[in-house]
């Protein structure tokens, strides 16, 4: 809820449900991240998607998250928490869409979430950011997955507010635990 409340602070008074949704969606990618071992791109595209019907399968919305890992692959760029989001807000506002915004408009929000990601945490790179959170001067990656899902949530749903209607409130509100993913893992996927 900090996290919800300090982006509050950082832009427009949004009404209660949008702020529950944030707050939800945040919550949800750090569970994503931490409960079924996918690593934040993954986490926060997943999320989106899921939360507010992008149209990717699950399996999918993984896989196009998954070359952002690590910052790129492991490479410690672009911290994969921003990629992802940014993979979301083009999922959901992209110029080609019949509800997105114009390119000029697109591009301006695109930057906007890349710039209030680093006015949050300081950086972009995921190098500099595992620095800082190694050092207790930055946030961990599952804080970083949360905060990203936040981000681009609030962005989304101020250009899509209708959106705010058609929410899956199930899947928000899902928590998958460490140990039925890992009986999933061992057992296949029966149900755990």
């Amino acid at each position: 809820m900090e996290n919800a409340e300090k982006m509050m602070k950082e832009t427009k008074v949004v009404s209660p449900q949008v702020q529950e949704l944030i707050t939800m969606a945040g919550e949800r990618a750090e569970n994503l991240y931490g409960a079924k071992k996918i690593c934040c791109a993954e986490a926060v595209l997943l999320t989106l998607n899921d939360a507010f019907d992008g149209g990717l399968s699950p399996e999918m919305a993984v896989r196009l998250g998954s070359g952002f890992c690590g910052g790129m692959g492991g490479a410690g760029c672009s911290c994969g928490s921003l990629t992802g989001a940014e993979m979301a807000l083009g999922l959901f506002l992209a110029p080609n869409l019949a509800e997105g915004l114009k390119e000029k408009k697109f591009r301006a929000v695109s930057k906007e979430l890349h710039d209030r990601f680093k006015e949050r945490y300081s950086a972009t790179c995921c190098r500099k950011l595992l620095q800082l959170g190694k050092e207790k001067q930055g946030a961990s990656c599952k804080a970083l997955t949360r905060g990203g899902a936040e981000l681009v949530t609030e962005l989304i749903l101020a250009h899509r507010p209708e959106l705010a209607g058609k929410e899956n409130l199930e899947f928000l509100r899902c928590r998958d635990s460490k140990l039925v993913q890992l009986l999933k893992r061992l057992f296949g996927s029966a149900k755990a």
